[in-house]
């Protein structure tokens, strides 16, 4: 049902959060910092099983946002709790550890979006170390939430992001070899933290049980 529930804002942001107190910082500035013209923002934090201050230096920050708490471990079911309590036309599923580099990404975003009346737009980024086009990266696309339709990501990890993105480009049209051809922005807008010490990328890397 939660798919019915009145859309009230433009855009919500949703990011899971497990133990990011070092590494938060510059998500939250690149949010504050944006130009949204007249567009309405909700942006979700999800804690999930945080041990260190994380929520401290959120709420620090004084962002404009909502915390949520997960109990079930991953960044699978902290995404699915943003999607339940999200109010946004569209979601934008991103990582707290990497961030915005254009003060009008998000702007920039919804205006190509509903010009075009998209369903899914893609967005260009930049990375430390990772060179590569992959589908699953969640946060490389802005999606109309009912275009969902109830699509959730599975409990298990790693790999939860390929099941849902697989379903989710599957509706409009596209799979993992296709997805570069949707729409996109021109310019890069995100920049991927790859491969940070302690991530759940680094630790499966490292041949770590996640």
């Amino acid at each position: 049902m939660s798919a019915l529930r009145e859309r009230k804002t433009d855009l919500s942001i949703i990011i899971p959060v497990y133990n990011l107190e070092k590494f938060i910082q510059p998500m939250l500035d690149s949010l504050k910092e944006q130009q949204t013209g007249n567009y309405n923002i909700e942006i979700i934090f999800v804690l999930n099983n945080c041990t260190d201050h994380s929520e401290d230096v959120i709420r620090a920050s004084r962002l404009p946002c909502l915390i949520e708490y997960c109990t079930t471990q991953g960044c699978g079911p902290a995404r699915n709790m943003g999607l339940d309590k999200c109010t946004g036309e569209y979601i934008w599923l991103m990582d707290g550890d990497d961030w915005l580099i254009s003060e009008t990404a998000i702007k920039d975003a919804l205006d190509r979006i509903k010009r075009e009346n998209l369903d899914i737009l893609r967005i260009p980024f930049v990375s430390n170390i990772f060179r590569y086009n992959y589908f699953s990266m969640v946060w490389q696309y802005v999606i109309r939430y009912d275009f969902l339709d109830g699509l959730r990501f599975p409990d298990y990890q790693p790999a939860e992001d390929d099941a849902f993105m697989i379903q989710a480009l599957a509706m409009d049209g596209y799979d993992r070899n296709t997805f570069i051809n949707m729409p996109a922005l021109d310019e890069p807008m995100y920049y991927y933290n790859y491969l940070r010490e302690g991530s759940n990328m680094f630790r499966h890397m490292r041949g770590e049980k996640i």
